[in-house]
């Protein structure tokens, strides 16, 4: 599942999804939350020649912990290993 994002939320591996109990999908659609979802969150950004390159991470919803719900998020998600990247980054080997 690809949900939309803002990256600006991104702090020690975490990236807020919400401040409600769901999150849009990249479709608009309204999705409710649940800790353990792997899902993939997702911006629009361009590359240096100005082309479409969206900004991906993968990973599992969690609750938020205390120290960003005090800043309202709800949920958030825990980005794995590969981290945040563009579309068009190879994949890793």
């Amino acid at each position: 599942m690809r949900l939309k994002a803002d990256f600006n939320g991104l702090s020690d591996g975490l990236l807020c999804l919400s401040h409600e109990a769901w999150a849009r999908d990249e479709h608009g659609a309204q999705v409710t939350l649940v800790a353990g979802m792997l899902i993939t969150a997702v911006e629009p950004d361009v590359d240096d020649q100005g082309q479409p390159d969206e900004l991906l991470a993968s990973g599992i919803v969690e609750v938020a912990p205390d120290w960003l719900a005090c800043k309202g998020s709800t949920w958030v998600l825990r980005v794995d290993a590969r981290g945040v990247h563009h579309a068009s980054d190879p994949a890793p080997a």
